[in-house]
């Protein structure tokens, strides 16, 4: 019989399943509480959402949301975090707390593009540059070639005016 608190959650996880672009599942279980605040805030400081869930719950907001397979990333006490827009940023965060924090926090599965793989996964995005760094590192791909283009024109032009200047002295010099 669901209560209306138990509905209420659904509802909410279904809204962040909606704004989410990537899903992933970590085991929390051995945290402190010292450790378990440190992790949300450093979770917190990314742009990244972390909710403790029951795993029926979070099933059903998943089949409610249209995306049923994100229901796979609960298995047991799971800590659930859910990542806006970049999807590199989470990953990075989850990776900073681990290499730091050194103790049983581990991500096990990611809902990522409408597959849940393996937790491993987020090692290797993290490993990936930003957003951010990506788009400057592909529009200088595309302003090299034409800065190269405007270097060779210019060069020629400096040189064609270098000649006029020496035909221009050399027809001085000779009248």
């Amino acid at each position: 019989m669901p209560t209306a608190r138990k509905e209420a959650t659904v509802e909410e996880l279904k809204k962040l399943f909606a704004n989410s672009s990537v899903v992933i599942g970590a085991e929390y279980r051995g945290l402190s509480v010292k450790e378990m605040t440190a992790l949300r805030r450093t979770l917190r400081d990314a742009g990244v959402e972390a909710r403790v869930v029951k795993n029926r719950l979070f099933q059903i907001a998943a089949a409610q949301a249209g995306q049923e397979a994100a229901g796979g990333v609960v298995e047991g006490p799971s800590l659930v975090i859910f990542g806006y827009g970049d999807i590199v940023a989470p990953a990075k965060a989850i990776s900073e707390y681990t290499r730091t924090a050194r103790n049983a926090f581990a991500a096990k599965k990611v809902y990522i593009d409408g597959a849940v793989v393996d937790g491993k996964v987020v090692a290797e995005l993290a490993s990936l540059p930003s957003r951010e760094q990506l788009i400057g590192q592909l529009a200088g791909a595309f302003i090299s070639p034409l800065q190269n283009l405007v270097n060779m024109l210019d060069d020629s032009m400096r040189t064609f005016a270098r000649l006029v200047d020496a035909r221009a002295e050399q027809l001085e010099s000779a009248a």
